[in-house]
């Protein structure tokens, strides 16, 4: 009989159980970028991490990240850094579309043009969240930990790329494995 391998092909059919697994995944990316915003090397600027991993998923895994978990993870990332409720949020559903609607062209490029991307993407949600924050307090904040934290962000974002790279080859493996 057959059934093993029938009953193989259905669990991997689902995908919530992986939109979940990916939101936990963001969650937890955003609580390591709060604890390195303790450090004194990082305080104040702390790196996108969770836009290294979003925008890796999205790029790579669109179907198991929805928007509703894109605003999710922006949103309590907001909470944690104890930004403007809904700031972060809404530059990270805007990102997602970009990325969503550059997809395709950027999946056939190099990965210098999907960093350039990463950087447009990152440049755009910084200054998104710069412009709310000017608007609603009537002031500009200081811009060189701005600067910092995009320099960081893009400067990790080969590191992330590839070591996310390499665990889902490392799960596909598995995967296949069994």
């Amino acid at each position: 009989m057959k059934t093993g391998r029938y009953f193989a092909k259905a669990e991997f059919a689902i995908d919530w159980p992986v939109k979940f697994l990916v939101g936990v995944i963001g969650v937890v990316i955003g609580f390591f970028e709060g604890g390195l915003g303790l450090w004194s090397f990082f305080y104040g600027a702390t790196p996108l991490l969770s836009m290294v991993f979003l925008y890796w998923m999205m790029l790579h895994n669109e179907k198991f990240v929805p928007v509703f978990l894109v605003f999710v993870i922006g949103l309590i990332s907001d909470i944690l850094f104890s930004d403007i409720l809904g700031g972060r949020a809404t530059a990270y559903v805007l990102a997602f579309y970009y990325v969503s609607l550059r997809r395709v062209k950027l999946l056939q490029g190099d990965f210098m043009q999907i960093w350039l991307d990463f950087a447009v993407v990152v440049t755009g949600v910084i200054v998104f969240q710069l412009m709310i924050f000017s608007l609603l307090n009537f002031a500009i904040p200081a811009v060189t930990p701005i600067l910092f934290q995009l320099g960081s962000t893009l400067i990790l974002f080969p590191l992330g790329y590839l070591t996310l790279f390499s665990l889902a080859s490392l799960v596909e493996k598995v995967r296949m494995l069994s």
